[in-house]
Formats: C-alpha cells, sequence, structure tokens
C-alpha cells in the first residue's frame, strides 16, 4: 500500500494549518494572536516602555490571549513605528507610548509557545515582522496538528505567499536531529 498521497496530504494539512497560525499572529499592521479584532489580554511581571524607540518591553512568564488563541513566553518585545513625526525622547513629551504608531515587529523570547483550537508551536525564539508577514521561530521548533508532529532547528513562514520551510543543521541519511516528521491522516468515519 502506497502511503505517500496519505503523507503528502498530512504534510499540506499541516502546513497550510501553520500558515492560518501565522496568519493569526496578524498580517496587518496590528498585533494580531487570532483572527478578527479582540482584544489582546497581557500579563506579565513586568512591562517596560522605551519611548525613544518606541519599543514595548514584557518579561517574566509573559501571557497573552486573543480569542481562543494563546501566545507564552519568557519575555516579549514589541517594536511600534513613530508616530506624528515624533523622534526620541525629544519628541515624546508626556506619557510614554503618546507618539507609537502600529506595531511593526514582535520578538518573543525563551520557551516561546502558540496555541490555537488547531494547532500548537514551540520553539526557543520567535520573531514576526508585520511588513514582510514572515514568521521565523528556532531552538528545538516543535509544530503539531492533532497527532501530527513536525520537528527542526528552524521554521519559516512566508505568511504572504503560503510556504512554510522547516529546516536543520543536520544533514545526511542517517544523522541525528534531521527535519522529522509524522502524520497520521484524517479518517472519516464512513472508511473513505
Amino acid at each position: 500500500m502506497n502511503r505517500l498521497p496519505t503523507m503528502r496530504r498530512g504534510l499540506k494539512r499541516l502546513a497550510a494549518g501553520l500558515i492560518v497560525t501565522c496568519a493569526m499572529w496578524g498580517l496587518n499592521a496590528h498585533a494580531q494572536l487570532a483572527p478578527g479584532n479582540g482584544p489582546i489580554d497581557m500579563s506579565a511581571d513586568e512591562l517596560e516602555l522605551i519611548d525613544a524607540n518606541h519599543t514595548a518591553i514584557w518579561r517574566g512568564s509573559v501571557d497573552a490571549l486573543q480569542g481562543t488563541n494563546r501566545m507564552r513566553a519568557d519575555e516579549v518585545r514589541l517594536f511600534f513605528s513613530g508616530r506624528g513625526g515624533a523622534t526620541g525622547a525629544a519628541g515624546s513629551a508626556g506619557a510614554p507610548g503618546k507618539n507609537w504608531g502600529d506595531v511593526q515587529r514582535m520578538e518573543a523570547e525563551g520557551n516561546v509557545f502558540f496555541v490555537s483550537p488547531q494547532q500548537r508551536a514551540r520553539g526557543d525564539h520567535a520573531i514576526y515582522s508585520l511588513d514582510t508577514g514572515d514568521l521565523v521561530m528556532t531552538g528545538d521548533v516543535i509544530v503539531a496538528q492533532g497527532e501530527s508532529v513536525v520537528k527542526g532547528d528552524k521554521l519559516i513562514i512566508e505568511v504572504k505567499s503560503g510556504h512554510a520551510t522547516m529546516v536543520s543543521a543536520a544533514k545526511g541519511r542517517g544523522a541525528k536531529n534531521r527535519v522529522r516528521g509524522v502524520f497520521y491522516p484524517n479518517q472519516s468515519k464512513d472508511g473513505s
């Protein structure tokens, strides 16, 4: 029995799920964890705002929740664009964040987890660039959808093109820590 077509379908479903997951991180210039414009509830042990370079740093058991999607990390940095011609501390008199625009980039460091009802992803680091729509997750990356799992060193998702690549530094048959996937085909109740 040739299981290759079934494996390819499983891989395509998992890749499509990864792309949907990354789209949930935000295709437009607003921070998003889930589709829609619902609020993002963020909590951490500490929040530092650096007005001079439009940066918000959430530290210590960071938890971000939007709808049914959750992201956790040790630290999350949000980099915002400037607005209204304000530059640096001289142009931002008043409360921090007053002249900040939209989120341009999000970086998560340490024990990064993203969970949606359909997928789970974990890695040591993640960078999501909203201008390019690219997500790069590195450091012992594991992605799961249902029982299907893919593991590697680095996950690169080009959200706009729908292209996902998992890579590993290990090369060659028999090398440890190569990209590895285990896929379970969907089984309908009618046997088809």
